[in-house]
């Protein structure tokens, strides 16, 4: 990249467009400021009425602002960004007021009785600026990242991949070993299972932690929550069914050698292996 900008400068390359068409020009130069965004600086004349002036239009801005923080859906993180400029332009027309009691236009009786209500507006209004409160919009963003986190990082794809385990018949064993190995399989995943269902309670408790969209939350942790029963169904039922036709596979085998195989745990043991393998 450092080269081509390198080469732009010996060449003498320039943009052949109009550059206040903003469809024209390449994206990289989107960024560059718009005139109608430029707020001049206020004027170095400035008289003690016209500053009052300016500190009420803020307080008034500021107030809607502050409202719109408190009870709007936006992110935590813009209610930070905001509340500190909100914070910087209180400290700012604190300082102006200074300059006002400090003018001498200011023994002048009404222009005292103008700057006592400024004083009592901006008494209220720093009341206002202190109820919005960055460590509690912090923590709302730790808790929403910590939701999103839960859900979309570590819930769903085990949900997507206990899909794929569940929706994959278990293979027909054909000897006691193998049946043996495919029961521990169960049960390992069976023990994975509960770690899942650990990790949708936090998710749960998350969402209750929310400041927004707590119904939205909800809705999502429903539906995850019944893709995992259909899991842990699967599971629970894949253990027991092992378990069991491995104590009638050692029956049947217990059975060979003492009595030359009976009767009834062969007949048991068949039913019990075409009930969980009549479909695979």
């Amino acid at each position: 990249m450092f080269e081509r900008l390198g080469e732009i400068y010996d060449n003498k390359e320039r943009y052949n467009g109009d550059e206040n068409d903003h469809d024209e020009l390449p994206a990289i130069f989107w960024w560059f400021p718009k005139q109608e965004d430029f707020i001049p600086p206020p004027p170095t004349d400035e008289t003690c009425l016209e500053k009052m002036e300016r500190i009420s239009s803020t307080i008034k801005l500021s107030r809607n602002e502050i409202t719109e923080i408190l009870y709007s859906d936006i992110s935590p993180e813009e209610k930070i960004i905001r509340t500190m400029e909100i914070i910087r332009e209180a400290d700012h027309i604190k300082q102006l007021f200074k300059e006002c009691e400090a003018d001498p236009e200011a023994k002048k009786k009404d222009v005292g009785e103008l700057l006592a209500k400024c004083r009592a507006g901006l008494v209220d209004y720093q009341a206002n600026v202190n109820s919005l409160d960055i460590s509690k919009f912090a923590m709302d963003m730790k808790n929403e990242n910590e939701f999103m986190n839960g859900l979309q990082q570590q819930l769903v794809p085990w949900m997507d991949e206990g899909e794929k385990v569940t929706g994959v018949p278990l293979e027909k064993p054909k000897s006691f070993e193998q049946a043996r190995e495919t029961e521990r399989q169960s049960v390992f995943f069976a023990k994975d299972v509960r770690k899942a269902n650990k990790l949708l309670a936090k998710v749960e408790e998350a969402a209750k932690r929310l400041a927004r969209y707590q119904t939205t939350a909800e809705g999502q942790i429903e539906e995850q929550r019944m893709r995992f029963k259909k899991i842990a169904s699967v599971a629970a039922s894949r253990v027991e069914s092992m378990r069991d036709l491995l104590i009638r596979w050692e029956e049947m085998n217990n059975s060979v050698e003492k009595d030359a195989l009976d009767f009834q745990p062969l007949t048991q043991f068949l039913k019990c292996y075409a009930i969980y393998f009549s479909s695979s």
